[in-house]
């Protein structure tokens, strides 16, 4: 059986892509989609000659690697934001702790006691 052969018109004329690669290919990425699924690592390129389809397996390669990097800072920042926020409540605690022994020191004990008040309320929301 003949192999359907595909010319690319234009500067790169001699580029022919078989309907074999192209089944190659449609097969790996059946394979991708799988272990994508499954959160594991892209599998192997398979023997072409075709360099077009190579190319095309290339950049879903770099494709995946853009994602896993992206994940990976956006996890990065996740966990930067919570700490932040970690120290953020921590600090204003520490104020409102402050601001009610300013108060105390001010003879202003209902003030102070509001200010705790109000420091417990948003430590339970």
């Amino acid at each position: 059986m003949e192999d359907l052969v595909i010319e690319e018109e234009g500067a790169c004329s001699a580029l022919k892509i078989t309907l074999g690669d192209c089944l190659v290919f449609i097969n790996w990425m059946n394979q991708t989609e799988k272990v994508l699924d499954r959160g594991e690592m892209l599998p192997a390129v398979p023997e072409l000659d075709s360099g077009k389809v190579k190319g095309w397996i290339q950049l879903v390669q770099r494709l995946d690697e853009r994602f896993r990097r992206s994940e990976e800072k956006k996890l990065a920042l996740e966990a930067n934001v919570i700490a932040q926020e970690a120290q953020l409540g921590q600090l204003l605690s520490q104020l409102h702790a402050n601001i009610a022994s300013l108060y105390e020191n001010l003879g202003q004990s209902q003030k102070a006691e509001e200010v705790r008040r109000r420091a417990e309320a948003l430590q339970v929301a």
